[in-house]
This record gives structure tokens, sequence and C-alpha cells, in this order.
């Protein structure tokens, strides 16, 4: 899969998600380039085909004698991730390159991984990476949520981070990459990292305790309150609401219940602001199909009367 083709996969995942015109700047900005409207074009494509066809019909197929497949067939391959989410549950399915192996993070508040070179990496609010590591450097791509990096140290090959639009380099350190708002935000926790547009200019070296966003006149360093900004969110993948609810549940304080304890077993996909429990109880309302009320303890959601 070509950088182009990723880097649609991300977008159209955010631009199905309830807070695209968030980011619809940034997307016409990146849809511009040929390639990449063209990646996108075929990654919505790819969607649009497997959305018509059942979980299991793609699991059987994808499983079927390859020789009856066209060699390589993109689409075949895309229907291949698909099933891959199928086989692991409730799960992020986060692509590997290379010697490494596919990273899976769980559903949970974050999920923890060691890459090839032994630099550890927490994934958190949905986030995916993948690694293109070589004899020059060890580059690693991130897709949306934000993840925490205790590097590995190897002065031969310096640790690039790519999120959006911006590039942080370590060799040997602790920090965090955040692409929950508009524009990537790097905090450093221990180490020294240099931050810069991915397109290049004046680089931003940070100290230990600072943080830097990369907007497109470049890297500036920020006050802690305003990298505390960026809603938290969940991505879903066929997740049960009442998993969705708890979780929710966790991050404003506000108990969103059920009319029938049945209804914990629906499943839900999609992204959702876990920061406001009104806004995320007519989501899901709308989502499921479900009737919402609003009591004195919160929302409650329930089957609609027939």
């Amino acid at each position: 899969m070509s950088r182009a083709e990723s880097e649609a996969t991300a977008w159209l995942d955010k631009m199905m998600g309830p807070d695209a015109d968030q980011h619809r700047a940034a997307f016409d900005e990146w849809l511009a380039k040929p390639d990449n409207a063209k990646a996108y074009d075929e990654a919505r494509d790819n969607w649009n085909w497997s959305a018509a066809m059942s979980p299991s019909r793609i699991e059987a197929d994808v499983r079927a004698d390859a020789r009856e497949r066209e060699p390589g067939g993109r689409r075949w391959a895309f229907a291949t991730i698909l099933a891959a989410v199928i086989a692991v549950g409730f799960a992020w399915y986060l692509v590997g390159r290379d010697s490494d192996q596919p990273i899976i993070a769980t559903n949970s508040a974050q999920g923890e991984s060691q890459l090839a070179d032994g630099t550890r990496v927490t994934l958190m609010d949905g986030a995916r990476i993948e690694t293109r590591f070589s004899d020059g450097e060890r580059r690693v791509i991130l897709y949306d949520g934000r993840a925490r990096f205790e590097v590995a140290h190897d002065a031969s090959r310096p640790f690039l981070v790519e999120a959006g639009d911006s590039v942080t380099r370590a060799l040997g350190t602790i920090f965090e990459v955040d692409l929950r708002a508009d524009v990537p935000r790097i905090a450093l926790v221990e180490g020294s990292v240099e931050v810069r547009r991915l397109e290049g200019g004046k680089a931003l070296r940070l100290r230990p305790g600072e943080r830097a966003e990369v907007r497109s006149t470049g890297p500036q360093t920020i006050k802690s309150e305003e990298a505390n900004a960026p809603a938290k969110s969940l991505w879903a993948d066929n997740l049960p609401l009442g998993a969705i609810l708890d979780r929710a549940g966790r991050e404003n304080g506000v108990k969103i219940s059920l009319a029938d304890p049945a209804l914990a077993s629906l499943q839900v996909t999609g992204r959702f602001d876990m920061t406001d429990a009104r806004k995320l109880a007519l989501k899901l309302g709308a989502a499921l199909d479900l009737k919402v009320e609003f009591g004195a303890n919160g929302p409650i959601l329930g089957a609609k009367s027939e």
C-alpha cells in the first residue's frame, strides 16, 4: 500500500465521522494533490463495495482459493483487511511493514506494543500506525488518535514520526504525538526532539515539558492548557453499545442509561465524541434508530414504539 493509499484510508475514517467539519480545511488541502485525490476515490469505492457485502461473505471469499482471484487485486486486499478486523473481534487493526507484525490495540483506553527496534509505543484514542524501517532510518506514520513513543537509542538510525503535516525526529527519548486536533501536537517528556513540517522548513527543538503544534506556517510552542484542548473521541468498529456507554461515563461523568439492558449488545461503528453526553446520546440514537429521552439523571436510550 502506497503512502497516498494509507493516508486516504485515514482520511476516509475522519470524513465519515461526526467531526468531519473540523477536518474539512486540512482534508481539502490534502485532496488538492492529484495522487491523493485518486487514492481517496479508490478508498471510497472500495468502502462502498465492501459495505454492500456481509462480513461472513467477505471472510468466506477472502479465504477461498487465491488462484480463483485476480493476483494482487486491490479490492480483495481491502477485503482482506476487513476480514482481519472481523477475525480479531473488537480491535483496532494497525498495519506494520517489513519485519514488523501487524500491531493490534484493543478498544480499551490504550494499547501498548514493542516495535522491531525495541521502541515501545502506547496507542490511545483509536491511533493507528505504520512502520517503515530501513538501514538508514526508523520511520513511523501515525494515523489519527495519539501515541506515546519510548524510543530505543540507535545513533545510526534516527527515529522519525510522521503525523499529518508534521515530522518529529528523535534519537533516544520519550514523547507524545497527538492528531485529535486540526493540527499535529507534540509533547516532549524526556530527552530531545526536533519538530518541523513534513515538507521541510525550519525545525523547532523542544525541551522536556514543552509542547508544540505544527501549523501551515511551521512549528510553534504552545501552553499546556492549549495542548489539552482536543476532545476525547472513540472510533468504534462493531463495538457493543454497552462498552461505548461505559467509556463515555468515565470520560464525562454523565451516565447514559438503557431502557432495556438487552440493547447493550447492539453493535456500533463510527467515530464518537466522548465529552458531551447529550450529543453522544443523540448520535447513537440516530445510528441505531433508538428513542432518546432526557431524564433527571441523564439521557436514556430505548427502542422506538411500533
